[in-house]
């Protein structure tokens, strides 16, 4: 008997309430998914009737639509995740029976979530569980250095031990509010690097990015290029130091900081060579499109909703970059964004921030920004490497255009890596959602790759 059909069986049968009052259908209610996959719904009574978000492991909530709670009976649905839900609630369970249509139907029970459910998991790091463990060959210590416009970044620089001279390498990490850890998805993906570069003798440094921890500066008003302006400091920095060779010192970015890699190495000459860590190839507003695509096509979103959202993101990108210097694109963004909460494109939540978020002066920078110049420039070693499993950064077009643009470098590689995700880990469907529940930071795999590559690179 097919989920539906059996559903309805039941349902006539009277083994359901005829009602559950507001006050029990407020709040969270969990269930899995025959295939083990956690379902969070969040209802709220708003005036005459309910408000209901879904909620994925990161916390972060999408607004559903076409919610009805009545007579025992909940249904939702999203347009923007192509998914609905239909159930009846069973009093002897106090629980709602139901089916969730999502690629497919399949039997979901909703229960009241209680305390213990809400908490946040706790997955085991055991790579950098090592690292603390100890003991460990190589030093460390905490440092300042001076950066444009009076900012002063603090970070960790991590030292072999021994004579020396020693190579070195500068971290740079990606877009968001990154210590020098660069701590993503309950991950310290720096630190795990730091350490396995150090163990192979190298000297590295990885700071706070301006105005966040013990960085000074304005995080908010910074762009692409104000952090490509730190990450040149911190370059300058440890190539001064007196136990480094001063000509085999590079920078190896991750995600955003991919592009900023080969900004500064363009420019500065004395920049030995660039590893970019599942870094962009294409410009901004470009990689955003490609982005969210992927991703949401990983979540089950329907084609049609996804070619919406992708003609909606372009025109709102085009308003963006058309707009001159000296103008806010907001009001018009503004206008975009309220048909397409109209047209079910972006739910209520989303619409929020949008439009600030989009004109932002960091966004408005790297939505324009194109890779291919600066790549084009260069003629010192270039390593690009990403995951099969990227959502965030696709490998494949990505690294077609790191290729074309590095054309005129001859020591360039380009490695794509199967199986991996943007954080270099081992992955399921390759979706944010994925980088928490996963134990390792970076693959073995990755780690050798970057390593093998430097070895055959030193001086």
């Amino acid at each position: 008997m097919k989920i539906r059909t059996a559903l309805a069986a039941v349902s006539c049968l009277g083994f359901f309430a005829l009602s559950v009052t507001a006050q029990e259908a407020a709040g969270d209610w969990i269930g899995r998914l025959d295939s083990g996959f956690k379902v969070r719904i969040h209802l709220e009574k708003k005036g005459r009737g309910y408000s209901a978000q879904v909620i994925n492991q990161s916390g972060n909530a999408t607004q559903l639509d076409d919610v009805n709670l009545e007579g025992g009976r909940l249904n939702f649905a999203s347009s923007r995740l192509g998914l609905s839900y239909n159930g009846v609630w069973d009093e002897t369970k106090n629980s709602w029976i139901g089916v969730l249509s999502l690629q497919g139907d399949h039997s979901l029970t909703l229960r009241k979530a209680g305390p213990d459910d809400l908490k946040p998991a706790v997955f085991s790091r055991p790579q950098e569980d090592a690292i603390s463990a100890g003991p460990l060959p190589y030093d460390q210590k905490n440092v300042t250095f001076s950066s444009v416009s009076g900012v002063t970044l603090a970070g960790t620089l991590t030292m072999p031990r021994g004579k020396g001279p020693f190579p070195g390498v500068v971290l740079i990490s990606g877009t968001g509010r990154n210590s020098r850890d660069e701590d993503v998805a309950g991950h310290k993906w720096f630190l795990v690097l730091a350490d396995s570069l150090a163990r192979q003798g190298y000297a590295v440094l990885r700071y706070d990015k301006r105005g966040v921890s013990g960085s000074t500066g304005d995080f908010a008003a910074a762009t692409t290029a104000d952090f490509a302006a730190d990450a040149e400091m911190a370059f300058n920095y440890l190539s001064r130091q007196p136990a480094l060779d001063a000509s085999d010192i590079g920078l190896l970015g991750h995600s955003e900081g991919g592009i900023i890699a080969p900004f500064v190495a363009a420019s500065n000459r004395k920049v030995a060579f660039v590893i970019m860590v599942a870094g962009p190839g294409i410009r901004g507003d470009q990689l955003f499109d490609l982005q969210k695509k992927a991703i949401s096509r990983a979540y089950g979103a329907p084609e049609d909703y996804i070619a919406r959202r992708s003609d909606f993101d372009r025109q709102m990108y085009a308003l963006i970059r058309n707009t001159p210097a000296g103008q806010n694109p907001r009001p018009l963004v503004e206008k975009l964004v309220e048909r397409g909460v109209a047209e079910k494109l972006i739910d209520a939540e989303e619409a929020k921030g949008l439009a600030a978020g989009a004109t932002s002066a960091w966004e408005r920078y790297f939505a324009s920004y194109d890779p291919a110049p600066a790549l084009g420039k260069l003629t010192v070693p270039v390593l690009a490497l990403n995951g099969t499993k990227d959502l965030q950064v696709p490998s494949k077009e990505n690294l077609a255009a790191i290729r074309a643009a590095l054309k005129p470098d001859a020591d360039a590689a380009i490695v794509e890596m199967p199986g991996l995700n943007h954080l270099l880990q081992h992955a399921g469907a390759g979706t944010p959602d994925e980088y928490y529940a996963i134990p390792e930071t970076i693959s073995d795999e990755a780690l050798k790759a970057i390593g093998d590559w430097l070895a055959l690179h030193r001086h």
